[in-house]
């Protein structure tokens, strides 16, 4: 039985970096503004984001850092460019919270501190009256005709004609990543493409790579069907891959695995063509003959990997290069150059640092963020199938679709 009803102009659901952001604008343009969270507090998902450091954005140019997101460039841009990492770095450190790069590439703040974030973000959204509701879980959208006019906890109504959609995804279920955002957009009609782990360790199912738990490879370029490839560190774990090379081609193969139950990453661990791997034991065979490929892979792989790949290739340990037959070549380079390696299953939500599907972006009116389904609705952040890669995508989208799903919804 509900005890009481609120109204306002403009209901924010979800207390991340995207709803934060919305509820600052929204609030900032007039609007009076309710932010729902369901845990005790809000951004605990945000004060976990980079270790505790908090990848805020990265040094990219816009339109290449626009066109890193799956989705393509089209939809992304209006909110990206009207709210860029520049701005988003002003913002911070205009406020307080300096940002540093300290591979200038990356953006931290200098205090190397996700509270600090946070607690800037909070602080906006009192000071621009914010009402905001914790321990909330909003079951409920209240819909007359096709146009919302409110939501609902079971115990609290709240009356609004405009309401954001900013609930996440599914990763770090422990920290408020519990998908209940899907369900809301539901019942106001959208679909959604069922979500999957992304940014997430991938389970091997060749006991090889599993055996080499903590080796890395510092320079690996892995790709995932005909068009997506990734490039950076690979590091072996106790079930498989994880490190950067992986994690941004994590949520398409999470998909092909939900669809197909299986998948193949191709690895190059060098980030080497074929051709370059052929000249190279050429060469050793012309002028390191007597040394083994144990030796010569080594100078530049850990010898625990090139052991494993030269036993997954049939090669023996110590075969001297002079010894190497044409089709052994054949094999080890293809071993080195485009390893096919079987992908079982991935870490899971416990370990996904994001989520992969949900609210299609044809159903979204990238302008605006508005639903092009239920009017006055509107949806920012993760909720939405963009596909960001690892490195400060996600917060840099999360607070700029915020912005512009706030903005749009108290201009309405």
């Amino acid at each position: 039985m509900q005890n009481k009803t609120i109204s306002c102009d403009c209901l924010v659901v979800g207390g991340g970096p995207a709803g934060l952001s919305a509820a600052m604008a929204a609030a900032g343009s007039g609007a009076a503004t309710v932010l729902a969270e369901y845990l005790p507090s809000p951004g605990r998902k945000l004060l976990a984001s980079g270790s505790g450091k908090c990848n805020v954005t990265n040094r990219l140019p816009l339109e290449e850092f626009a066109r890193r997101y799956l989705c393509g460039l089209r939809f992304v841009r209006p909110a990206l460019y009207a709210f860029p990492p520049e701005t988003w770095c002003g913002f911070l450190s205009s406020n307080g919270v300096p940002v540093i790069a300290p591979d200038n590439f990356h953006c931290f703040p200098k205090s190397m501190r996700a509270g600090d974030v946070l607690e800037l973000l909070l602080g906006r959204c009192r000071a621009l009256g914010v009402r905001m509701l914790t321990d909330c879980r909003i079951e409920t959208l209240h819909l007359r005709g096709d146009a919302v006019c409110g939501a609902d906890d079971g115990k609290t109504r709240i009356e609004a004609k405009r309401i954001i959609l900013a609930c996440g995804g599914m990763g770090y279920p422990a920290l408020g990543g519990h998908g209940s955002g899907y369900e809301l957009a539901r019942q106001a009609g959208h679909a959604v493409t069922p979500p999957v782990p992304a940014l997430v360790g991938l389970k091997s199912a060749e006991a090889w790579a599993a055996e080499l738990p903590g080796v890395l490879l510092p320079d690996a370029t892995t790709r995932f069907g005909r068009k997506l490839k990734s490039r950076g560190e690979l590091i072996f774990t106790h079930t498989g891959v994880s490190g950067p090379a992986v994690l941004d081609l994590s949520g398409s193969v999470a998909q092909e695995l939900a669809d197909r139950g299986r998948a193949v990453l191709e690895c190059s661990w060098e980030s080497r063509e074929a051709e370059e791997y052929r000249e190279r034991i050429a060469s050793w065979q012309r002028n390191s003959g007597t040394r083994s490929l144990k030796g010569l892979l080594g100078t530049t792989l850990p010898a625990a990997f090139v052991r494993a790949l030269l036993d997954t290739a049939g090669i023996p340990v110590e075969r001297c290069a002079a010894q190497l037959r044409a089709e052994e070549r054949e094999r080890l380079v293809a071993a080195l150059s485009g390893y096919p390696l079987k992908i079982c299953g991935t870490d899971g939500w416990n370990k996904a640092m994001a989520t992969a599907g949900g609210i299609p972006i044809a159903e979204i009116h990238a302008g605006t963020l508005a639903s092009r389904i239920a009017a006055g609705l509107y949806l920012a952040g993760e909720m939405i199938d963009v596909g960001a890669p690892c490195g400060g995508y996600n917060i840099q989208w999360a607070v700029s679709s915020g912005r512009l799903a706030g903005l749009s919804a108290a201009r309405r």
